[in-house]
Formats: structure tokens, sequence, C-alpha cells
């Protein structure tokens, strides 16, 4: 695994893995803006308790949305997480009780039984990686971070060994639609995503793609980058880029 943050898009936001330390409110937030059906149902259009409930869930090991889990986008001089991916695997430590989540009223029962216990065994079951979340701050879109905190997402998880990743997306999200097929991702199937129904009308397409390395043009992206200097020292390249700008 890469061990060193890098830099991308604005002048000074780097992504890397979620650490204890970080701004849970802000990861907790970008998680509750990523689907409009899902979590506006599970806490009853209350962003507040989400952020309470989800901030102290996130602390638990085998939660699902446990901080380990997520793979942020820092910006350094605001210091602000202004994008998160959340993502599981075969090996990510699940074992966590819901029990005590379920207790709290229908809707966590309803969607912990039918959206997160599902994700969980499908996950188990297909042993593949799986997107639970991909969110970028409404303020920082349109910049390309979404695009390159996937690519980097994407370099770690081949890395990691995992050669294919998958997840759901909204039928009618076109931007996100075309920001995984920008990167590679193929439509494979469709069905009917989580609306707090046994009846779902909510469209949505599953997307998987092959895990790579990074190629010379993935990393044109990067700052600083001499593309003359094929240099692929992937590692090595990152943390002078980073040392040249005072940042390590």
């Amino acid at each position: 695994m890469v061990k060193k943050d890098y830099k991308v898009g604005f002048e000074d936001i780097i992504l890397r893995r979620a650490k204890k330390d970080d701004n849970m409110e802000e990861i907790a937030k970008l998680l509750y803006e990523t689907d409009p059906y899902i979590y506006p149902f599970w806490f009853n259009d209350d962003i507040n308790e989400a952020v309470k409930v989800l901030v102290r869930e996130m602390q638990k090991p085998g939660f699902i949305y446990h901080y380990e889990n997520c793979y942020v986008a820092y910006d350094f001089e605001k210091n602000k997480i202004v994008g998160v991916v959340c993502a599981i695997d075969p090996t990510t430590d699940l074992d966590y009780d819901y029990s005590k989540l379920k207790s709290v009223n229908d809707h966590y029962k309803f969607t912990i039984e039918h959206y997160v216990e599902e994700i969980i065994e499908e996950v188990q079951k297909k042993k593949y990686m799986y997107l639970v979340n991909v969110s970028v701050d409404v303020e920082y879109r349109s910049n390309n971070i979404g695009k390159r905190m996937l690519t980097y997402f994407i370099e770690q998880m081949h890395e990691a060994g995992f050669d294919e990743i998958g997840f759901d997306c909204l039928m009618h999200n076109l931007p996100a639609k075309n920001l995984y097929h920008s990167l590679g991702f193929k439509e494979v199937s469709e069905g009917f995503g989580f609306d707090g129904t046994d009846h779902s009308t909510v469209e949505i397409v599953f997307f998987k793609k092959k895990s790579s390395a990074y190629t010379q043009k993935d990393f044109q992206m990067l700052p600083d980058y001499d593309v003359k200097k094929n240099d692929l020292a992937r590692e090595d390249f990152i943390f002078d880029a980073l040392k040249a700008k005072g940042r390590v």
C-alpha cells in the first residue's frame, strides 16, 4: 500500500486514508449526503442525529462506516475533509452487533436489515471490493476531486490485491455515471435501490471494474509531473513533490 499522502486538485488538497483523530463530523456529513433516500430515511431527515450516531459508531471496530474503511480528500490549508470514499471487502472487520441500533426505531431497523446487512452479505458472498459511499463537499465539486479520489482508491485496491471493484449508482445521476464511465467502470446490470419500502421504484445501475496499476497518463493529473521524465517511481515522485512545496 502507498504510505505517503499526495496532493491533487486544489493547491492544498491531499488524499489519504482516514485517521482516528480526523474530524469525524465532517466525514459523517459527507456520508449522509451520499444518497437522497438511504440516510434521510434512516435518520428521519435529521442530519444532526445522523452525524451524532455515525460519529459515535464510526469509532467502533466492525461498523460498516468505521473510519478505517474510509479514504478522504483533505484540504490542508483549511484543515477540512472535503471528500470521502467508504469501501469494504471480504477481509474487512464487519463483526459489529447492530441489535442496539435496530432497537432505536422502525426506520433504523428497516435500513440496517434491508441495506446495511444486505451489502455486507453481498460482499462476503461475492468476494470483491464494494464502494459503499463516494461523496465530495458541494463547494468542492466540478474540480475533478471525485475522479482523482477514485483513481487513488483504485490504485490502493490494486496494490492490496483486489482485482475487482463494484458498487451501485442512482440511474438518474448522470454526472456520477459519467465519472464512473470515465474511469473505466462498466454497467453490468440494473435494478431497484433502497427507498425505505419493500417495493422500491428507485432505479439503480450496478458498476464493476477490474482494478489496474497507474499508467503514465494517470500521473499527468498529479502536480508538477514532467511527462518527459517517464518517471513512474510513484512514491518517490509524490514524496519529492510534496517536500519541494514544504508539505512534508
